[in-house]
């Protein structure tokens, strides 16, 4: 891909071994960009420091962030922990700093009034934000999103995504990975104008007593079974679901069905798993030769990629340059933040309409976090 940006960066790295560490390949997302220097790298974890000051080749280590940022003065940074409960801190810190572009690791916030005082300090000082949603770059991504336009399966008229029905499987999987599939789902056919949703418990509605705590400091979650259904536009509707699978996780469930009025579509949250193609608008048990296996042509990876570099690399990279080139033409990012927050918007509204017991529109009027409201509301009886 051609380089055009308008300027040279100076890129900063900001993790935290131990609590997030770097997730998803974002220490590394920077390394051998044409036009970019990593220049420090932030860890208070001093072996975590030292291993990513080597991996990304920084010229500088600091045990604190804000001191980073404030002697470096970046005008690129990663916000790459995993656990999302420094996010906010840590995007506000770099605003300050004079940064130009973030690239963020998911989910976005854990909170939509997190996200919306994120974003606004990003667009009043006008800082382009992307998000690390890389199935917007995957080869299967861009394949099926051009087969659907060519009228491959029809009529599009409903999207159904899974999640990885492991031992994470509901609230927690809804958190850091449903993010995934319903950012994806926007993706193909923009925004949702409600949801309906119900949480499940060990087999009950779930109540207050069920909020909890998520792992990896990723807010409040409920639930070990969800089911949510969203309506988009043109009649299209999208359902999530996400169970604790019997088999632990093992299969292969981390997907999305795309089915038209004449096939469907099926794709993996997969930088290298091959699309499949139904031709028939619903799948038949007694004909399942029927499927046919798509291989769309794969990303490379990029020349001077660090050694061990897994696949969402090149993922990453892609929207990188494509974040950096956003600041050059004053756009939104292709995994921009606005789009992250309408992701998690629509994890809110699985909540949200829980609770309310029926549908609920979006965007979502309420932006503190369904649950914490929830869970105060009933102690106040």
């Amino acid at each position: 891909m051609a380089v055009s940006y308008k300027e040279t960066y100076r890129a900063a790295v900001l993790g935290h071994t131990g609590r997030g560490n770097y997730g998803h390949g974002l220490d590394i997302a920077f390394a051998g960009l044409p036009g970019v220097e990593i220049v420090a790298v932030a860890d208070p974890d001093d072996a975590g420091r030292q291993r990513a000051v080597e991996r990304t080749g920084a010229a500088r280590g600091y045990a604190d962030y804000r001191e980073l940022l404030e002697h470096e003065r970046p005008n690129l940074v990663a916000i790459a922990p995993r656990e999302p409960d420094q996010r906010e801190a840590m995007f506000l810190a770099a605003v300050r700093a004079g940064a130009k572009a973030i690239y963020s690791e998911k989910p976005f916030a854990r909170s939509l009034d997190e996200a919306d005082r994120i974003l606004a300090a990003c667009d009043a000082h006008g800082v382009k934000v992307a998000v690390a949603h890389q199935n917007r770059a995957f080869p299967g991504g861009q394949f099926v999103r051009r087969l659907v336009a060519e009228g491959k399966i029809g009529r599009l008229r409903a999207l159904r995504a899974y999640g990885k029905q492991d031992r994470r499987g509901g609230g927690q999987d809804l958190m850091v990975l449903g993010t995934h599939m319903l950012d994806l789902m926007r993706y193909f056919v923009g925004d949702a104008r409600w949801c309906h949703a119900r949480v499940v418990q060990d087999g009950h509605d779930a109540t207050p007593a069920d909020v909890r705590p998520a792992e990896e400091q990723a807010g409040l979650i409920a639930g070990d079974d969800i089911f949510a259904a969203f309506g988009f536009d043109h009649g299209v509707t999208g359902t999530y679901e996400s169970a604790r699978a019997g088999d632990g996780g093992k299969g292969n469930y981390f997907r999305m069905d795309l089915c038209g009025t004449d096939g469907i579509l099926t794709i993996w949250s997969s930088a290298t798993m091959p699309v499949y193609f139904y031709p028939r608008p619903f799948s038949l048990p007694d004909r399942p030769d029927e499927w046919q296996v798509l291989d769309p042509e794969p990303l490379a990876m990029p020349a001077g990629a660090p050694a061990g570099a897994s696949a969402m690399h090149p993922a990453n990279q892609v929207l990188v340059r494509d974040l950096l080139a956003a600041v050059d033409e004053d756009r939104p990012p292709r995994s921009g933040g606005h789009d992250a927050r309408a992701a998690l918007e629509m994890i809110m509204a699985v909540y949200e309409s829980h609770i309310e017991g029926g549908r609920v529109g979006l965007p979502l009027e309420q932006r503190t976090h369904p649950l914490a409201r929830w869970g105060a509301a009933d102690k106040s009886r």
